[in-house]
Protein backbone atom coordinates (compact mmCIF):
# COMPACT_ATOMS: atom_id res chain seq x y z
CA UNK A 1 0.00 0.00 0.00
CA UNK A 2 1.47 3.10 -1.16
CA UNK A 3 0.82 6.36 1.51
CA UNK A 4 1.66 10.20 0.22
CA UNK A 5 3.92 11.92 2.80
CA UNK A 6 3.56 15.71 2.11
CA UNK A 7 6.18 17.40 5.27
CA UNK A 8 8.08 20.06 4.82
CA UNK A 9 10.41 19.93 7.27
CA UNK A 10 13.20 17.34 6.70
CA UNK A 11 13.90 15.43 9.39
CA UNK A 12 10.25 14.92 10.18
CA UNK A 13 9.79 14.14 6.35
CA UNK A 14 12.89 11.10 7.18
CA UNK A 15 11.73 10.22 10.21
CA UNK A 16 7.93 9.31 8.96
CA UNK A 17 9.45 7.35 5.60
CA UNK A 18 11.59 5.15 7.88
CA UNK A 19 8.64 4.27 9.66
CA UNK A 20 6.21 3.56 7.24
CA UNK A 21 9.11 1.43 5.50
CA UNK A 22 9.43 -0.32 8.77
CA UNK A 23 5.52 -1.28 8.94
CA UNK A 24 5.80 -2.60 5.13
CA UNK A 25 4.00 0.59 3.29
CA UNK A 26 5.71 2.17 0.21
CA UNK A 27 6.36 5.93 1.14
CA UNK A 28 5.79 8.85 -1.24
CA UNK A 29 7.42 11.99 0.28
CA UNK A 30 7.34 15.12 -1.18
CA UNK A 31 8.41 18.82 0.26
CA UNK A 32 5.01 20.39 0.09
CA UNK A 33 1.30 20.44 -0.82
CA UNK A 34 2.38 21.66 -4.45
CA UNK A 35 4.54 19.12 -5.25
CA UNK A 36 2.39 16.38 -4.36
CA UNK A 37 -0.43 17.58 -5.70
CA UNK A 38 1.20 17.35 -9.39
CA UNK A 39 2.22 13.89 -7.92
CA UNK A 40 -1.13 12.75 -8.17
CA UNK A 41 -2.45 14.36 -10.88
CA UNK A 42 -0.08 13.01 -13.04
CA UNK A 43 -0.34 9.54 -11.73
CA UNK A 44 -2.20 6.49 -13.03
CA UNK A 45 -5.18 5.90 -10.86
CA UNK A 46 -4.20 2.16 -10.58
CA UNK A 47 -0.96 3.36 -8.70
CA UNK A 48 -2.23 6.37 -6.51
CA UNK A 49 -1.65 6.06 -2.95
CA UNK A 50 -5.09 5.60 -1.12
CA UNK A 51 -3.23 6.98 2.75
CA UNK A 52 -2.33 10.78 3.02
CA UNK A 53 -0.07 12.31 5.64
CA UNK A 54 -0.38 15.73 5.16
CA UNK A 55 1.55 18.43 7.22
CA UNK A 56 -1.32 21.38 7.37
CA UNK A 57 1.47 24.01 7.83
CA UNK A 58 3.53 23.62 4.57
CA UNK A 59 4.90 26.81 1.75
CA UNK A 60 3.45 26.85 -1.25
CA UNK A 61 0.73 24.74 -0.88
CA UNK A 62 -0.34 23.75 2.90
CA UNK A 63 -1.98 20.41 3.65
CA UNK A 64 -5.49 21.70 4.58
CA UNK A 65 -5.38 23.08 0.56
CA UNK A 66 -4.00 19.69 -0.54
CA UNK A 67 -6.70 17.78 1.41
CA UNK A 68 -9.50 19.42 -0.18
CA UNK A 69 -8.16 19.60 -4.14
CA UNK A 70 -7.92 15.38 -3.05
CA UNK A 71 -10.90 15.47 -1.44
CA UNK A 72 -12.91 17.57 -4.25
CA UNK A 73 -15.19 15.13 -6.63
CA UNK A 74 -13.91 17.62 -9.58
CA UNK A 75 -10.71 16.08 -10.04
CA UNK A 76 -11.37 12.09 -10.46
CA UNK A 77 -9.41 11.25 -7.97
CA UNK A 78 -9.98 7.75 -6.02
CA UNK A 79 -11.06 7.86 -2.36
CA UNK A 80 -7.92 8.66 -0.07
CA UNK A 81 -7.62 8.59 3.70
CA UNK A 82 -5.91 11.88 4.51
CA UNK A 83 -4.35 12.06 7.96
CA UNK A 84 -3.25 15.98 8.69
CA UNK A 85 -0.24 15.93 10.82
CA UNK A 86 -0.46 19.36 13.02
CA UNK A 87 -0.03 21.33 15.98
CA UNK A 88 -3.42 22.31 15.83
CA UNK A 89 -5.97 20.81 18.25
CA UNK A 90 -8.64 23.79 19.25
CA UNK A 91 -12.21 22.89 18.52
CA UNK A 92 -12.26 25.77 15.69
CA UNK A 93 -9.10 23.72 14.26
CA UNK A 94 -10.19 20.38 14.02
CA UNK A 95 -13.72 21.97 12.70
CA UNK A 96 -11.86 23.53 9.77
CA UNK A 97 -9.76 20.42 9.41
CA UNK A 98 -12.86 17.85 9.11
CA UNK A 99 -14.66 21.11 6.50
CA UNK A 100 -11.45 20.52 3.93
CA UNK A 101 -12.14 16.45 4.55
CA UNK A 102 -9.68 15.35 6.41
CA UNK A 103 -10.58 11.99 7.64
CA UNK A 104 -8.17 11.76 10.91
CA UNK A 105 -5.74 14.20 12.87
CA UNK A 106 -2.64 13.33 14.38
CA UNK A 107 -0.95 16.20 16.94
CA UNK A 108 3.21 17.09 16.44
CA UNK A 109 5.25 15.50 17.66
CA UNK A 110 3.93 12.26 15.83
CA UNK A 111 4.14 8.96 18.22
CA UNK A 112 5.38 5.83 16.12
CA UNK A 113 2.61 3.42 17.53
CA UNK A 114 -0.45 6.28 17.58
CA UNK A 115 0.38 6.77 13.71
CA UNK A 116 0.57 3.39 13.43
CA UNK A 117 -2.81 2.74 14.63
CA UNK A 118 -4.44 5.68 12.97
CA UNK A 119 -2.88 3.98 9.30
CA UNK A 120 -5.09 0.55 10.80
CA UNK A 121 -7.97 2.65 11.01
CA UNK A 122 -7.82 3.68 7.57
CA UNK A 123 -7.06 0.73 5.97
CA UNK A 124 -9.86 -1.22 7.70
CA UNK A 125 -11.87 2.02 6.18
CA UNK A 126 -10.57 1.35 2.59
CA UNK A 127 -11.14 -2.57 3.12
CA UNK A 128 -14.78 -1.75 3.54
CA UNK A 129 -15.27 0.96 0.97
CA UNK A 130 -13.80 -1.14 -1.40
CA UNK A 131 -16.35 -4.25 -0.32
CA UNK A 132 -18.85 -1.63 -0.88
CA UNK A 133 -18.06 -0.45 -4.24
CA UNK A 134 -18.10 -4.81 -5.07
CA UNK A 135 -21.40 -4.67 -3.72
CA UNK A 136 -22.60 -1.47 -5.78
CA UNK A 137 -21.23 -3.11 -8.87
CA UNK A 138 -22.83 -6.52 -8.39
CA UNK A 139 -26.22 -4.51 -7.65
CA UNK A 140 -25.65 -2.95 -11.08
CA UNK A 141 -25.06 -5.73 -12.69
CA UNK A 142 -27.74 -7.83 -10.90
CA UNK A 143 -30.43 -4.94 -11.77
CA UNK A 144 -28.69 -4.91 -15.96
CA UNK A 145 -28.98 -8.15 -16.22
CA UNK A 146 -32.85 -8.14 -14.89
CA UNK A 147 -33.28 -5.55 -17.02
CA UNK A 148 -31.84 -6.99 -20.40
CA UNK A 149 -33.02 -10.64 -19.46
CA UNK A 150 -36.77 -9.95 -18.58
CA UNK A 151 -37.43 -7.58 -21.76
CA UNK A 152 -37.66 -10.38 -24.53
CA UNK A 153 -39.93 -12.80 -22.39
CA UNK A 154 -42.47 -9.45 -21.33
CA UNK A 155 -42.70 -8.65 -25.13
CA UNK A 156 -43.19 -12.24 -26.13
CA UNK A 157 -46.15 -12.31 -23.31
CA UNK A 158 -47.26 -9.19 -24.16
CA UNK A 159 -47.48 -10.18 -28.01
CA UNK A 160 -48.97 -13.28 -27.92
CA UNK A 161 -52.01 -12.21 -24.95
CA UNK A 162 -52.83 -9.06 -27.01
CA UNK A 163 -53.57 -11.97 -30.14
CA UNK A 164 -55.25 -13.91 -27.93
CA UNK A 165 -57.43 -10.84 -26.59
CA UNK A 166 -58.55 -10.33 -30.45
CA UNK A 167 -60.70 -13.03 -30.07
CA UNK A 168 -60.01 -14.50 -33.60
CA UNK A 169 -57.75 -17.01 -33.16
CA UNK A 170 -59.55 -20.48 -33.60
CA UNK A 171 -59.35 -22.99 -30.34
CA UNK A 172 -55.67 -24.37 -31.61
CA UNK A 173 -53.79 -21.41 -32.00
CA UNK A 174 -55.24 -20.14 -28.88
CA UNK A 175 -53.89 -23.45 -26.65
CA UNK A 176 -50.56 -22.70 -28.46
CA UNK A 177 -50.22 -19.33 -27.22
CA UNK A 178 -51.38 -20.05 -24.10
CA UNK A 179 -48.62 -22.53 -23.93
CA UNK A 180 -46.22 -20.53 -24.59
CA UNK A 181 -46.84 -17.70 -22.23
CA UNK A 182 -47.19 -20.46 -19.06
CA UNK A 183 -43.39 -21.77 -20.36
CA UNK A 184 -41.97 -18.09 -21.09
CA UNK A 185 -43.50 -17.00 -17.38
CA UNK A 186 -41.88 -20.08 -15.88
CA UNK A 187 -38.49 -18.97 -17.48
CA UNK A 188 -38.70 -15.52 -16.00
CA UNK A 189 -39.56 -17.12 -12.54
CA UNK A 190 -36.75 -18.76 -12.73
CA UNK A 191 -34.60 -15.96 -13.13
CA UNK A 192 -36.05 -13.70 -10.65
CA UNK A 193 -35.69 -16.42 -7.95
CA UNK A 194 -32.22 -16.77 -9.06
CA UNK A 195 -31.32 -12.77 -8.92
CA UNK A 196 -33.13 -12.96 -5.68
CA UNK A 197 -31.40 -15.35 -3.91
CA UNK A 198 -28.13 -13.93 -5.02
CA UNK A 199 -28.77 -10.59 -3.47
CA UNK A 200 -29.84 -12.32 -0.54
CA UNK A 201 -26.91 -14.41 -0.27
CA UNK A 202 -24.79 -11.62 -0.92
CA UNK A 203 -26.28 -9.28 1.53
CA UNK A 204 -25.59 -11.60 4.69
CA UNK A 205 -28.83 -12.33 5.19
CA UNK A 206 -29.09 -15.57 4.49
CA UNK A 207 -29.81 -17.91 7.22
CA UNK A 208 -29.99 -21.93 7.62
CA UNK A 209 -33.14 -23.92 8.93
CA UNK A 210 -31.49 -26.84 10.05
CA UNK A 211 -33.19 -30.57 10.52
CA UNK A 212 -32.10 -33.70 10.69
CA UNK A 213 -33.22 -34.82 6.88
CA UNK A 214 -33.09 -38.15 5.06
CA UNK A 215 -31.12 -37.21 2.20
CA UNK A 216 -32.13 -39.77 -0.04
CA UNK A 217 -35.77 -38.94 0.05
CA UNK A 218 -35.01 -35.17 -1.09
CA UNK A 219 -32.90 -36.62 -3.87
CA UNK A 220 -35.75 -38.64 -4.70
CA UNK A 221 -38.59 -36.28 -4.23
CA UNK A 222 -36.45 -33.51 -7.00
CA UNK A 223 -35.45 -36.02 -9.43
CA UNK A 224 -39.70 -36.60 -9.64
CA UNK A 225 -39.74 -32.46 -10.22
CA UNK A 226 -37.32 -33.11 -13.06
CA UNK A 227 -38.82 -36.28 -14.41
CA UNK A 228 -40.57 -34.37 -17.35
CA UNK A 229 -37.87 -32.44 -18.84
CA UNK A 230 -35.64 -35.44 -18.90
CA UNK A 231 -38.10 -37.60 -20.86
CA UNK A 232 -38.56 -34.35 -23.09
CA UNK A 233 -35.25 -35.04 -24.02
CA UNK A 234 -35.46 -38.59 -24.20
CA UNK A 235 -32.73 -39.13 -20.81
CA UNK A 236 -32.43 -41.80 -18.91
CA UNK A 237 -31.62 -40.79 -14.93
CA UNK A 238 -30.31 -43.77 -12.74
CA UNK A 239 -30.25 -43.51 -9.06
CA UNK A 240 -27.70 -44.84 -6.84
CA UNK A 241 -28.25 -43.88 -3.55
CA UNK A 242 -28.44 -46.12 -0.37
CA UNK A 243 -32.08 -46.48 1.64
CA UNK A 244 -31.64 -43.29 3.53
CA UNK A 245 -29.17 -41.10 4.80
CA UNK A 246 -29.96 -39.13 7.62
CA UNK A 247 -28.22 -35.83 8.61
CA UNK A 248 -28.60 -32.21 9.66
CA UNK A 249 -29.14 -29.59 6.55
CA UNK A 250 -31.42 -26.80 5.38
CA UNK A 251 -33.72 -29.17 3.37
CA UNK A 252 -35.20 -26.20 0.95
CA UNK A 253 -31.50 -24.82 0.37
CA UNK A 254 -29.91 -28.25 -0.24
CA UNK A 255 -33.28 -29.25 -2.59
CA UNK A 256 -32.08 -25.95 -4.48
CA UNK A 257 -28.60 -27.38 -5.21
CA UNK A 258 -29.78 -30.95 -6.07
CA UNK A 259 -32.52 -29.06 -8.28
CA UNK A 260 -29.75 -26.83 -10.42
CA UNK A 261 -27.58 -29.62 -10.69
CA UNK A 262 -29.97 -32.54 -11.73
CA UNK A 263 -31.58 -29.78 -14.66
CA UNK A 264 -28.12 -28.60 -15.05
CA UNK A 265 -27.44 -32.09 -16.27
CA UNK A 266 -30.56 -32.30 -17.97
CA UNK A 267 -29.73 -28.98 -19.59
CA UNK A 268 -26.38 -28.84 -20.91
CA UNK A 269 -26.38 -33.01 -22.34
CA UNK A 270 -27.35 -33.78 -25.95
CA UNK A 271 -30.74 -35.91 -25.71
CA UNK A 272 -30.95 -39.22 -26.01
CA UNK A 273 -28.24 -39.53 -23.09
CA UNK A 274 -28.14 -40.93 -19.85
CA UNK A 275 -27.25 -39.58 -15.98
CA UNK A 276 -26.17 -41.18 -13.00
CA UNK A 277 -27.01 -39.40 -9.65
CA UNK A 278 -25.07 -41.23 -7.17
CA UNK A 279 -24.37 -40.82 -3.32
CA UNK A 280 -21.61 -42.11 -0.98
CA UNK A 281 -20.35 -41.50 2.52
CA UNK A 282 -17.43 -42.10 5.23
CA UNK A 283 -16.96 -40.92 8.65
CA UNK A 284 -16.75 -37.33 7.76
CA UNK A 285 -18.77 -36.72 4.57
CA UNK A 286 -21.92 -37.02 2.67
CA UNK A 287 -21.15 -36.98 -0.86
CA UNK A 288 -23.90 -36.12 -4.16
CA UNK A 289 -22.22 -37.33 -7.25
CA UNK A 290 -24.09 -35.71 -10.43
CA UNK A 291 -22.70 -37.27 -13.71
CA UNK A 292 -23.99 -36.57 -17.50
CA UNK A 293 -22.86 -37.37 -21.20
CA UNK A 294 -22.55 -33.58 -21.73
CA UNK A 295 -19.77 -31.65 -23.60
CA UNK A 296 -17.76 -31.32 -20.35
CA UNK A 297 -16.23 -27.95 -19.17
CA UNK A 298 -13.00 -26.87 -21.12
CA UNK A 299 -10.23 -26.32 -18.69
CA UNK A 300 -9.83 -22.75 -19.17
CA UNK A 301 -13.28 -21.44 -17.79
CA UNK A 302 -13.05 -24.35 -14.61
CA UNK A 303 -11.75 -21.50 -12.70
CA UNK A 304 -14.61 -19.25 -13.47
CA UNK A 305 -17.42 -22.57 -13.38
CA UNK A 306 -18.94 -21.80 -9.76
CA UNK A 307 -18.16 -17.21 -9.85
CA UNK A 308 -21.51 -15.27 -10.02
CA UNK A 309 -22.44 -14.60 -13.42
CA UNK A 310 -20.07 -17.25 -15.40
CA UNK A 311 -21.79 -17.74 -18.59
CA UNK A 312 -19.48 -20.21 -20.10
CA UNK A 313 -18.77 -21.35 -23.61
CA UNK A 314 -20.76 -24.34 -23.41
CA UNK A 315 -24.34 -24.24 -24.43
CA UNK A 316 -27.91 -25.74 -23.26
CA UNK A 317 -29.04 -28.62 -26.12
CA UNK A 318 -32.49 -28.17 -25.72
CA UNK A 319 -32.46 -24.12 -26.19
CA UNK A 320 -33.03 -23.37 -22.33
CA UNK A 321 -31.83 -20.57 -20.62
CA UNK A 322 -29.65 -19.32 -18.05
CA UNK A 323 -28.20 -16.22 -15.94
CA UNK A 324 -24.97 -17.77 -15.12
CA UNK A 325 -26.20 -17.77 -10.80
CA UNK A 326 -26.98 -21.25 -10.64
CA UNK A 327 -23.69 -22.47 -9.21
CA UNK A 328 -22.86 -19.61 -7.47
CA UNK A 329 -25.69 -20.10 -5.78
CA UNK A 330 -25.09 -23.58 -5.27
CA UNK A 331 -21.42 -22.97 -4.15
CA UNK A 332 -22.53 -20.59 -2.15
CA UNK A 333 -25.07 -22.53 -0.19
CA UNK A 334 -23.05 -25.82 0.24
CA UNK A 335 -20.22 -24.01 1.92
CA UNK A 336 -22.64 -22.24 4.27
CA UNK A 337 -23.43 -25.66 5.83
CA UNK A 338 -19.79 -26.21 5.73
CA UNK A 339 -19.10 -28.64 2.95
CA UNK A 340 -17.55 -27.94 -0.60
CA UNK A 341 -18.66 -28.57 -4.37
CA UNK A 342 -16.20 -29.35 -7.01
CA UNK A 343 -16.20 -30.81 -11.10
CA UNK A 344 -14.24 -33.80 -12.74
CA UNK A 345 -14.92 -33.06 -16.47
CA UNK A 346 -13.51 -34.85 -20.02
CA UNK A 347 -15.19 -34.67 -23.25
CA UNK A 348 -18.36 -36.53 -23.29
CA UNK A 349 -18.31 -36.98 -19.40
CA UNK A 350 -19.05 -33.89 -16.81
CA UNK A 351 -19.32 -35.12 -13.09
CA UNK A 352 -20.32 -32.31 -10.36
CA UNK A 353 -20.62 -33.25 -6.96
CA UNK A 354 -20.80 -31.55 -3.32
CA UNK A 355 -19.96 -32.85 0.24
CA UNK A 356 -21.83 -31.93 3.31
CA UNK A 357 -20.44 -32.89 6.98
CA UNK A 358 -21.68 -35.14 9.30
CA UNK A 359 -20.85 -33.71 12.34
CA UNK A 360 -23.45 -30.86 11.47
CA UNK A 361 -25.72 -30.90 14.72
CA UNK A 362 -29.12 -29.00 15.54
CA UNK A 363 -29.56 -25.50 16.88
CA UNK A 364 -29.94 -26.01 20.91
Amino acid sequence: MKILIAEDAMTSRMVLEEWINSWGYQPLCVPDGQVGWELLRNMPVSEMPRLALLDWMMPNMDGLELCQKIKSQQHGLPFIYTILLTSKNTKDDIVTGLDAGADDFLTKPVQPEELRSRLKVGMRILDYQQRLLELDNQKNKLLGMAAHDLRNPISSIMGFSKMLLTGTLDSGSQQEFLTIIHQVSQEMLVMLNDLLDISVIESGKFDLRLENTDLVELIQYRLRLNANNATEKKMRIHLEVPAEQYLVFDRQRVGQVIDNLISNAIKYAPPDTQIWVELESNEENVTVFVTDEGPGIPPKQKDRLFGTFAKLGVKPTGGEKSTGLGLAIVKKIIESHGGSVGVDSQPGRCRFYFSLPLNQTLPV
